[in-house]
């Protein structure tokens, strides 16, 4: 039975995510956006947490 098929099932993530530069371009675009969003929506901690996470994604295509 897969996971789809039980709701309430623990959700198992894999240990790593391989993004494409594309990929990883795009995520940060949604990010941006999406803080954007949350911040004219008088939502910080929600914006500030998106772009904690658009940091990591930058970080990361800077090292590699």
């Amino acid at each position: 039975m897969t996971q789809a098929a039980c709701p309430g099932a623990p959700v198992r993530f894999a240990f790593a995510v391989v993004l494409s530069k594309e990929e990883a371009f795009e995520a940060c675009s949604a990010l941006c956006g999406a803080e954007r969003e949350l911040l004219r929506a008088e939502r910080p901690v929600e914006a500030a947490r998106l772009a904690a996470m658009f940091e990591v994604i930058e970080g990361r295509l800077a090292a590699g």
